[in-house]
């Protein structure tokens, strides 16, 4: 596979899920530590400005899927909770937009993560500030993890 597709691949796999494509990316390439930054913030925000663009488009498509092939049924205990659904519950209570800007990146992925913050945070423009801020602090937090055995064995 030639570099360019693999550069394209593994930045397509950082803009949905960034904690792979990542360390991918600094195996494949041995990108220095600036430019492994620069490449995991790109991409992030390649993502998040994606599903953030689509996200209307995507919450309009899923309402109509889902009553139409899964209509609401009458006298029917559904479980509500999840462990997964617990945990997004107690980060948005405890710490609201910035805990989910927070975990997105890591924990849930970017898509997830986007569609999460647009659907419980009408303000556009602050659900992208803090999905941004958030990416570029974990892609330097990774860049200096991935860079960290370097930095030791020249010392």
């Amino acid at each position: 596979m030639t570099t360019a597709i693999q550069f394209v691949l593994l930045f397509l796999l950082c803009t949905v899920k960034f904690v792979v494509g990542l360390p991918a990316a600094y195996a494949a390439f041995n990108l220095g530590f600036l430019e492994l930054t620069l490449f995991g913030s790109l991409a992030g925000l390649t993502g998040v400005s994606a599903f953030m663009f689509f996200s209307d488009y995507l919450f309009r498509f899923w309402d109509a899927f889902r009553i139409r092939f899964f209509p609401p049924k009458k006298n029917v205990k559904r479980k509500i909770f999840s462990k997964s659904s617990r945990f997004y519950v107690k980060v948005i209570r405890k710490y609201g937009l910035a805990g989910i800007a927070f975990i997105t990146p890591t924990i849930i992925s970017i898509p997830v993560g986007t569609l999460l913050a647009r659907r419980l945070y009408p303000n556009r423009k602050k659900v992208f500030l803090y999905l941004l801020v958030s990416v570029v602090l974990w892609s330097l937090t990774f860049s200096a993890i991935l860079h960290f055995p370097a930095l030791l064995r020249n010392n």
